[in-house]
């Protein structure tokens, strides 16, 4: 084969090429490439550690699985708790439910009276003299209705007397105590 001969102004010319190539590829690797690649490495990196927190958080979850439905519980239950053992006095409302009682089990209130209150550690227990005239069984039956309340009462020092009236045999005076709580 023949041999290529070049002169030396093409020699110069080729060796510019490869040179200006050689710099071009060493600036487009430095300047672009490479701060490319690492910016693809952090951000694979930020999303494997998005990936585990996802992945934690669905273990999280499927641990947890009825929270709402937990914490839903846990207020109906408070609502019935404060319903059982409120954090006032509610006097109207235990006025009420005196009535209310006391017009059921044919009984008829002649006084309430509010006697004090003690403080025990959760508690507060208020009292209230009653005063009542009804037969003997109707008066029995009022006093178990309130103590079967949703609100927590107790008939404490019960004192029965007989009557001469045949629609009222019995006049009984009692304390009612009823129990607030201290939170």
């Amino acid at each position: 084969m023949n041999k290529i001969q070049l002169t030396k102004e093409q020699m110069a010319q080729i060796g510019a090429a490869i040179l200006l190539g050689g710099l071009f590829i060493g600036l487009y690797v430095y300047y672009f490439w490479l701060p490319t690649a690492k910016k693809i490495e952090e951000n694979t990196a930020k999303v494997e550690v998005m990936n585990r927190d996802i992945e934690n958080a669905k273990r999280q979850k499927a641990k947890y699985k009825d929270l709402e439905g937990k914490l839903e519980s846990l207020k109906l239950e408070r609502e019935a708790a404060v319903k059982k053992l409120p954090s006032e006095r509610k006097i109207p409302d235990l006025i009420r439910t005196v009535t209310r009682l006391s017009r059921k089990y044919r009984v008829n209130v002649t006084a309430i009276n509010p006697t004090g209150q003690s403080k025990v550690e959760y508690f507060t227990k208020v009292t209230y003299t009653i005063i009542l005239k009804g037969n003997y069984h109707d008066v029995g039956r009022f006093l178990t209705a309130l103590g079967l309340e949703e609100r927590i009462m107790t008939s404490e020092n019960l004192n029965l007397l007989g009557t001469s009236n045949p629609e009222a045999s019995v006049s009984a005076t009692f304390t009612l105590a009823a129990y607030q709580y201290n939170g």
